[in-house]
């Protein structure tokens, strides 16, 4: 059967056109953008579409795509979950009650699976990424003891007195193959908390921190015999505490993206296992190309036959994989190849400091070592840290560059979450990626956080920084619509221009799961998108929102006014913090972002006209603080910028701090570093204030921002269409909903008409409401809070003729239509003031659950009940009955047309419904509105007014966690129910929700004149 409808959904989907993005990444790649008002699939959000595995109904598969695009979503991203790769005893352990040896992660099964999504995708006309392995996408089924799989450090040590001596087996022998022993004197030992020493972004925890001689170190492999003996005496006359005697042995880690099923036979019968294909997925080995190898080979195998490569080739999007979450599987990250490695491109051994590298070298997940063993050497050893980290970076690349070699290949790109959670320099390994992704959670939804991601993709051209988008702890089954958009437009502030939305569950039957649905995380993470939530039909308004967005966000080339060096070794903390704290930048309307100086042999990395990287985000200054690390390369091409005037300043001194074991390579950059001084556009500059130096230095924002409130502004520079384009964003992060409204004016430095692109709506109408000058042209703006707008300059445009005359504040002037003149709109004030819409009929279409709570198959039973009320407030404000209902709202009113004024009537009205909690969407005398922005849901409906009785009806939404909330301890997913609370993420019945509407709903009376 499932073969038949595989082959029915193939032969169907020759029926419709779809071409995949292909393998051009850069900044003005020739795809269909579609239009602005109706952006293509290939700029659109998509979501991740979890699995749980292969043995779920295929029909619903096809459905669950088919209803995504409907959606509003551009494809998905087929992730089979596989339970998180946990194993039993875990914490997020669900009981496994499908036969994993049949259904696992690259069976025939999945294959099957994959095809028939494959089609799916290619007959609703979307696009889709297919995860490089189950869970995270970090590994496919292979050999255990493969040299393709990852590898761990074992270390161990014993001490030996300074006037004893050793002779017996190597401790720890047996445990694996020996990568080497060594001894060394310890010179001291005691507790530490200080940060020295240590390197940018490490993490400082008490310790014991142990010092050795390093001229005591000494590698003594070869005297190591084959049953694992050696002796050893310590020097005669040695001052010191003790001597250590070093072991470190390589081992496979055995850690997995999906169980084996001989673990899982304790709630269902697993059928026998005989081959690795049936046996579960290793994570590999991220740090050589035997580890790519290893997934291309199991792809070329067993996933590529039949139709399934053409059909990745038509409407494959990426390949993909997850951020590299297996740091705790390890002490240390290795590979077999790193010795080798670094002796040839690092010039000495790394097996002398292997002790050094146990701390702060395994990645998100990994324990804190209590134990750091550092040298006498003046840094510490840190520089053997460093190098030790650079060789990870270059090994890691390895894998990175096969792995786009082959989905390049297959005519689609490589998209991961590239270079954090490990201790190498992410910025250095953006570029190396088609399309470099982060993700809301790890990076906090911090603008200055995305601005340290995109800035090196930036330089690199890359068309796409993506992100995965909306998993908010503790918010499963109750994210509102609002917060995920403040999760959007945040990334949008800080250049990522596309989005995976976390995430689309499986809807269909699993085995002991009960309604509303397969659930991820064990309840802990937003959302469960999909049709058992009661917004679902009504997410176009705010998907069309986001791909509008993406269509302006994703055109040209971006450009900034500053750029910040940043060398950081270790982005292993899970979370990436902000650089630069001050808010002077930001308020003045500068835009930057941060560049590793490993960036800087990328193609587009040079000065012209003082100007860095002018193909580019053209950059007006660099930023290089005294507190930065410094290397060989980017002190050759700071020198070189220097010369070619680029402005380079350095607040609070210059930076001193060299990475690496190379005192020739250390002493050229100190001279070098004294000989950019002498240039007169090379300045130490005050630590404080840096807009206020920028600016007496004649250096001023492409976007100059005056507003009483935090706006941030994101440029876009489209040659091909002769257009500039700005989106701007009023941060209102410590508001509530209904607050944060802010006025200002932006001076934006460009020429031609002004319009406004409205990404809820798709209109655009030109400005007529600015003022020109040399510095260029300025628009006043009021923006409510956690609002956004864009402006397009059209710069082949010649200004419109602006209006002589003048009205009350907050009049808008809306350029004419055709042969129609210009014309103005403006509260009529006291003669006609606003009124607010205060009795209602409210009809609660409430979402619960079915009388069988295995019966995933409904939505959700339905039932009505109706209210009376005068103001508006939460349901459960209204009466404590609705205290635990989730669904949609039918909220009726009227009101007579035209009010009584003490002039000449009004000619129309703005309907204002305030802030939305969560989806809304208004009739008045039954047209249907367009879509409302959720942060100032504001209408014109003058157009659809007429004398007498006037009909206003507004739908909302809610999400399911109130209707959940008496459930909570009857649900589950696999068997597997929500926890009570782990660590400080709260995963209790969820809070009562405030649903409905709760803000004022308003009607403006308006006078209008042509001009």
């Amino acid at each position: 059967m499932a073969n038949l409808l595989t082959r029915l959904v193939l032969i169907s989907s020759l029926f419709v056109v779809s071409l995949a993005i292909g393998t051009d990444d850069q900044v003005n790649a020739p795809i269909d953008f579609g239009t602005f008002q109706n952006p293509s699939k290939n700029v659109r959000p998509r979501f991740r579409y979890w699995v749980p595995d292969a043995s779920v109904n295929l029909s619903t598969i096809a459905e669950d795509i088919a209803r995504a695009g409907k959606a509003g979503a551009g494809g998905v991203e087929l992730l089979g979950y596989y339970f998180y790769g946990e194993e039993p005893g875990d914490a997020r352990y669900s009981p496994v009650l499908t036969d994993w040896t049949k259904y696992g992660w690259g069976s025939p099964a999945w294959k099957s699976l994959t095809d028939v999504a494959l089609g799916a995708v290619k007959q609703n006309d979307l696009v889709m990424d297919f995860s490089l392995g189950p869970n995270q996408g970090a590994g496919v089924p292979a050999p255990v003891d493969a040299d393709s799989v990852q590898y761990n450090l074992l270390p161990f040590n014993m001490s030996i007195p300074l006037n004893g001596s050793f002779d017996g087996t190597l401790p720890g022998w047996g445990s694996g193959k020996l990568v080497a022993a060594l001894t060394g004197l310890v010179t001291e030992s005691g507790l530490a908390s200080s940060r020295d020493p240590s390197l940018p972004n490490d993490i400082i925890v008490n310790r014991t921190q142990i010092t050795l001689s390093n001229a005591s170190l000494k590698d003594i492999t070869s005297d190591v015999d084959s049953s694992g003996k050696v002796s050893f005496t310590p020097s005669a006359n040695t001052h010191g505490l003790e001597y250590i005697l070093f072991a470190f042995y390589q081992v496979h880690t055995e850690y997995r993206e999906q169980e084996t099923p001989l673990e899982l036979t304790q709630f269902s019968p697993q059928s026998p296992v005989t081959s690795y294909r049936e046996n579960g997925s290793w994570v590999v080995d991220h740090f050589s190309k035997l580890g790519a190898e290893a997934v291309i080979g199991f792809w070329d195998k067993y996933l590529l036959g039949g139709d399934t490569k053409e059909l990745i080739a038509q409407v494959g999007n990426y390949g993909w994989e997850d951020s590299q979450e297996f740091g705790s599987a390890v002490y240390i990250f290795w590979t077999a190849q790193l010795p080798t490695h670094f002796q040839q491109y690092r010039g000495y051994s790394l097996l002398k400091y292997l002790p050094t590298l146990f701390h702060n070298n395994n990645g998100f997940g990994g324990a804190a070592s209590p134990t750091w063993y550092i040298t006498d050497e003046t840094d510490g050893g840190e520089s053997h840290v460093a190098d030790y980290r650079q060789s990870l970076h270059e090994l890691n690349k390895m894998y990175l560059d096969a792995l786009r070699e082959w989905t390049n290949s297959l005519g689609v790109q490589l998209s991961t979450q590239v270079g954090y959670n490990l201790p190498a320099d992410m910025e250095a390994q953006i570029p190396n990626v088609n399309a470099p992704e982060c993700e809301s959670l790890d990076f906090s939804s911090n603008v200055d956080a995305y601005r340290q991601f995109a800035g090196p993709a930036n330089l690199a051209g890359k068309r796409v920084i993506s992100s995965e988008c909306g998993a908010n702890a503790g918010q499963a089954y109750r994210l509102t619509i609002p917060h995920l958009l403040w999760d959007v437009k945040r990334s949008f502030a800080g250049s990522v221009n596309a989005f995976v939305f976390h995430g689309l569950p499986y809807s269909g039957y699993y085995p002991n799961t009960t309604w509303p649905g397969f659930t991820t995380f064990d309840y802990s993470y937003s959302d469960m998108h999909g049709r058992h939530q009661p917004a679902w039909d009504f997410y176009p308004d705010f998907m069309d929102y986001v791909g509008r967005s993406m269509y302006i966000i994703q055109s040209g080339v971006p450009k900034m006014d500053i750029a910040f060096w940043l060398k950081v070794t270790n982005w292993a903390a899970h979370q990436i913090f902000s650089e630069y704290a001050p808010n002077d930048l930001q308020a003045a309307g500068y835009s930057y972002e941060y560049i590793s100086p490993d960036n800087f042999a990328l193609p587009e990395a040079y000065v012209k006209d003082k100007v860095f990287a002018p193909n580019r985000q053209a950059f007006k200054a660099l930023i290089v603080r005294a507190n930065e690390s410094l290397t060989v390369d980017g002190a050759s091409k700071l020198y070189e910028y220097a010369q070619e005037g680029l402005a380079i300043l350095f607040p609070g001194g210059m930076p001193t701090r060299f990475l690496g074991a190379n005192e020739t390579g250390a002493r050229y950059v100190n001279q070098t570093m004294q000989k950019i001084k002498s240039f007169g556009n090379a300045r130490i500059v005050p630590e404080d204030n840096l807009a206020e130096t920028l600016a007496s230095l004649g250096i001023h924002p492409r976007a100059s921002v005056k507003a009483n409130a935090t706006w941030y502004t994101y440029w876009r520079e489209d040659d091909k269409a002769n257009k500039d384009y700005i989106y701007i964003y009023n941060d209102a992060v410590n508001n509530t909903i209904g607050e944060g409204y802010s006025t200002g004016e932006v001076t934006f430095a460009t020429t031609g008409q002004p319009y406004h692109y409205d990404a809820w709506t798709g209109d655009i109408t030109a400005i007529l409401d600015y003022q020109e000058s040399k510095e260029g042209i300025t628009i006043p703006l009021t923006l409510a809070g956690n609002q956004t707008t864009i402006i397009g300059f059209h710069r082949a445009e010649p200004t419109k003729t602006k209006p002589t005359k003048t009205f009350p504040s907050g009049a808008w002037i809306l350029p004419g239509k055709g042969s129609k003149p210009p014309t103005a709109k403006y509260a009529c004030g006291s003669s006609s003031a606003p009124f607010s819409l205060e009795d209602w009929t409210l009809v609660v279409e409430s979402w619960g659950a079915p009388a069988n709570l295995y019966d995933i198959a409904t939505d959700a039973v339905r039932t009505n009940h109706t209210y009376h009320i005068h103001g508006l407030t939460s349901w459960r404000n209204t009466t404590d009955e609705l205290r635990n209902v989730s669904g949609r709202g039918y909220y009726s009113t009227s009101f007579s047309w035209p009010p009584h004024s003490s002039s000449r009537a009004p000619d129309g009205a703005i309907l204002d419904i305030g802030a939305i909690v969560h989806t809304a969407r208004a009739r008045i005398n039954g047209h249907t509105l367009p879509p409302l922005d959720v942060t100032r849901a504001q209408a014109d409906i003058g157009d659809f007014l007429h004398h007498g009785k006037n009909d206003v009806e507004i739908i909302v939404s809610t999400p399911l966690g109130n209707a959940l909330r008496p459930l909570w301890d009857q649900i589950h997913t696999s068997g597997k129910a929500p926890p009570g609370a782990r660590g400080n993420m709260s995963i209790d019945a969820p809070l009562e929700g405030d649903y409905g509407l709760i803000l004022p709903v308003v009607v403006t009376p308006y006078y209008s004149e042509n001009l």
